[in-house]
């Protein structure tokens, strides 16, 4: 059932969108080996991860220079502290109207200050048990979550929320900190081939990682690492491999634009 509900779903999702009124925008922000990711258009905004407690302010900074009054939507992928670690300060300073979280629970500082941001302002909060597909306006988003709950100790990664982002023409695959048991869950599933990559755990090597690369074949993929913790040379192979512009988070935020039909990408300098 699990694979009909896939595949029922991207048949949705794979519908062609016309007369698309506005270009999307996409930022993954430079901080550190984190995810912190910005989606919005002139009323929609959507964050994907929220970066570390102390890198929050900067996501928290950008958000504002946008003009971003409120979020329509936050998806913590995982609670390890490179990811929800400055949620809550996002939650203090902007409206949410919905979070998505994985299955799972957590007993960490990040995680427990997030949850009590969420419960003192009163947010919408929902931990997804299966799959899910929304859409804002031409904005489709399809979830992906972990089929454990439990991969063992030290394993939260591969309890990571796994989004698909289709708008016109244009995928975007949002991978999470996914590893090896997750990436195989991935392809079990029949991961499909997108236009653009957030390379998986900021770029470690995994035993199934060029056949996940190579199976997603993007167009352009995303790193976020820094110059402590770098991405893998066999991981840039790889995507290199498959004919894909790399782009690392640790030179630059790396800015997208969607048109429905393709994608421009630019980085900081």
């Amino acid at each position: 059932m699990r694979k009909l509900h896939l595949l029922i779903v991207f048949i949705v999702l794979l519908i062609p969108m016309l007369g698309l009124a506005e270009n999307l925008h996409i930022e993954f922000l430079d901080v550190g080996k984190a995810d912190a990711i910005l989606i919005y258009s002139d009323d929609t905004t959507i964050v994907i991860d929220a970066a570390t407690n102390a890198k929050g302010k900067t996501v928290v900074k950008r958000l504002s220079e946008l003009g971003c009054d409120h979020i329509d939507l936050m998806v913590i992928t995982h609670f390890d502290k490179d990811h929800v670690g400055g949620a809550d300060r996002i939650i203090k300073a902007f409206p949410v109207e919905m979070i998505y979280v994985p299955d799972y629970t957590s007993d960490s500082k990040q995680t427990m200050q997030f949850f009590e941001a969420v419960e003192e302002y009163a947010v919408n909060c929902e931990a997804l048990s299966e799959n899910r597909a929304v859409a804002f306006g031409d904005i489709l988003l399809y979830f992906d979550g972990a089929n454990e709950k439990d991969y063992g100790q030290d394993e939260e990664n591969d309890c990571s929320l796994v989004t698909t982002l289709s708008y016109g023409d244009t995928k975007v695959l949002f991978a999470g900190d996914a590893e090896n048991p997750r990436l195989g869950e991935l392809l079990l599933e029949g991961v499909e081939q997108c236009d653009v990559l957030k390379v998986p755990h900021h770029g470690r090597k995994e035993k199934l990682s060029a056949y996940f690369i190579d199976a997603v074949h993007p167009k352009e993929a995303v790193i976020t690492s820094d110059d402590d913790n770098p991405e893998d040379a066999s991981v840039v192979r790889a995507l290199n491999d498959v004919g894909a512009n790399v782009w690392l988070t640790r030179l630059g935020n790396v800015y997208m634009e969607l048109d429905g039909k393709g994608v421009t990408v630019s980085q900081d300098k």
